[in-house]
């Protein structure tokens, strides 16, 4: 078997790989980012309680929410700190300490490294036919 032959097998392997691959993982990471819904950013304020410390913020139409302060960002919070929160726009009492933006993320880059793999490959094969 000659370089040649080596290189186009290696070429096909990566193409079938990088397509059937990396498409289904750059879907799920832009359904990840889909699914998880619109988050509104607003500023919440750690209180201490009897069951511990809490994360009190307000939603859009005024209302008081609060969710248990247990997230690594709120760990060495003391009350009375001020926290970035990100509450569900659907259901204002379910909120977050870190931001959205990276959600699905991982999965969007290595579906299109995975893709990005399989065109060039798919583009090798062709220029080697005339080779």
């Amino acid at each position: 078997m000659d370089l040649h032959a080596i290189i186009s097998m290696l070429s096909e392997i990566l193409t079938i790989v990088g397509l059937l691959v990396g498409l289904p993982l750059y879907i799920a990471g832009l359904s990840v980012r889909g699914f998880g819904g619109r988050w509104v950013q607003t500023d919440g304020v750690v209180a201490a309680t009897a069951s511990g410390p809490v994360i009190r913020w307000f939603d859009s139409t005024g209302e008081v929410h609060e969710a248990l302060a247990d997230s690594h960002e709120t760990v060495h919070l003391e009350p009375g700190d001020d926290v970035t929160v990100w509450f569900s726009a659907r259901a204002p009492e379910r909120c977050r300490t870190h931001s959205p933006d990276h959600d699905g993320k991982a999965l969007r880059l290595t579906g299109l490294i995975l893709l990005a793999l399989g065109v060039a490959s798919a583009i090798l094969g062709v220029v080697l036919l005339f080779f």
